[in-house]
């Protein structure tokens, strides 16, 4: 993947618009709509303009390659990932209930020394909030169906996104809290809109330096033969972080 990105050759070089004012040069032209040095400017002194490159580079690339592929979330898919999100709410309400009465019985009894009082007070304090919280949004209106769905939508998306792209590319993958990242499947991806003409660069230098960031070595990469798409909400719901 590396050797095939790197075997691009030069970078399309756009003429600049005597219409942009000065520094509103176009560095990269992504599905006919122009980015330029504006939109990746940083009022940060020496910030690199990179990650910001990358941003306006990805969030419509992605959302073009999921319309084109047909990687939208479902009506099914939503519901599923709905209900899953119900079962691990309830699920931690009780852990937490538990744990709250548990407290409540170490705290009734004698011999607690004073720091580890302290402590379990403190904890204590956290699940009643936690409790009055979860009894405030019980009294709520439920969510709307259509606002649930727009919450949900993007993490669905991303999910088969990120397993669609590194089942084509293949490439590093890196472990991260959200899950597995495919970072070398999305590099070789915005290559292939370079390749397609759908992705153009007007700045030699900032591209280089845009796939050498993308192509960086992940601090956790994932071992390829433990690398898995699995969408967490088709996972086993992990046990509370309060423990047993």
């Amino acid at each position: 993947m590396r050797s095939g990105i790197a075997g691009l050759g030069a970078c399309v070089v756009l003429a600049c618009s005597p219409l942009h004012a000065a520094g509103e040069d176009v560095v990269a032209t992504l599905l006919g709509h122009e980015i330029t040095g504006v939109d990746i400017a940083d009022p940060s002194d020496g910030a690199s303009p990179v990650p910001r490159l990358f941003e306006r580079i990805w969030l419509p690339l992605s959302r073009h390659y999921i319309d084109e592929n047909g990687l939208a979330a479902t009506k099914a898919e939503l519901g599923e990932a709905a209900a899953y999100h119900r079962e691990f709410d309830r699920k931690d309400r009780d852990q937490r209930a538990r744990k709250l009465q548990e407290l409540e019985e170490r705290l009734a009894g004698e011999g607690i020394e004073a720091r580890e009082r302290a402590w379990l007070e403190e904890f204590r304090a956290v699940l009643q909030r936690l409790a009055r919280r979860d009894a405030e949004i019980d009294l709520e209106p439920p969510l709307d169906p259509s606002r649930e769905a727009g919450q949900l939508a993007p993490w669905i998306e991303t999910w088969k996104l990120n397993r669609a792209i590194y089942e084509r590319y293949g490439g590093v993958v890196a472990l991260t809290r959200l899950g597995p990242d495919p970072r070398g499947a999305r590099a070789a991806l915005i290559a292939d809109y370079e390749r397609r003409g759908l992705l153009e660069f007007a700045d030699a230098v900032l591209r280089a330096r845009l796939f050498e960031w993308l192509e960086a070595p992940p601090s956790m990469p994932i071992p390829p033969g433990d690398v898995d798409f699995t969408p967490y909400w088709r996972r086993t719901i992990p046990p509370s972080y309060f423990p047993d």
